[in-house]
């Protein structure tokens, strides 16, 4: 009974712990919540609801989000990558229920793509750098999305999990910026 009541205390506390106890601290022990960081990257870019495991499309669609690839790193680079490290994360027989990338797996790729992306740094500040990139693009995607009017439709009785995003026709936007970021949402 007490762990259960542990298990709810711990569930209740807000994502930015460290922030709210220690205010003073936060920035300075920030560098400190690095695998939640990526963490919570990960979790962004899981398909299906209820599932812990990344799929090839969700590593690609990371990839293209973070804007990660360029010429010396193709997706047929990314693929390979991607298929690689969930091999090997898989042949240790954690979970056999779910094919995919699971959390430690990300993070041995997250850590492959730092020391690619950000040579000739200490791999904490690589790590960091790469962290910050990944965020920085991802606000500007999620800004894109609002300034769009993109929202969620109301979801029906019979699909209350389903979450669709409305699909406006291109020619009826006025902004340019939103016309770009609807061609590269569409197409990615």
């Amino acid at each position: 009974m007490e762990s259960a009541d542990q298990a709810e205390a711990d569930s209740t506390l807000p994502s930015l712990c460290l922030k709210q106890v220690f205010p003073k601290y936060s920035k300075q022990f920030n560098y400190l919540r690095v695998v939640e960081r990526v963490a919570s990257i990960f979790l962004r870019f899981l398909g299906i609801k209820g599932t812990m495991k990344l799929g090839p499309t969700g590593f690609r669609t990371f990839i293209r989000s973070c804007k990660l690839s360029c010429s010396n790193f193709s997706m047929a680079s990314v693929d390979i990558l991607y298929i690689d490290i969930t091999r090997r994360w898989s042949s240790m027989g954690l979970d056999q229920r779910e094919s995919g990338m699971c959390l430690q797996a990300f993070v041995e790729a997250f850590l492959y793509l730092a020391q690619r992306r950000f040579k000739g740094l200490p791999l904490q500040d690589q790590v960091q750098s790469l962290i910050s990139l990944c965020e920085r693009h991802l606000d500007s995607l999620d800004e894109k999305r609002l300034l769009c009017g993109r929202t969620q439709a109301p979801s029906s009785s019979l699909h209350s999990d389903l979450h669709l995003t409305p699909c406006v026709p291109l020619l009826s936007r006025t902004s340019t910026a939103c016309k770009l970021a609807d061609y590269k949402l569409q197409h990615s």
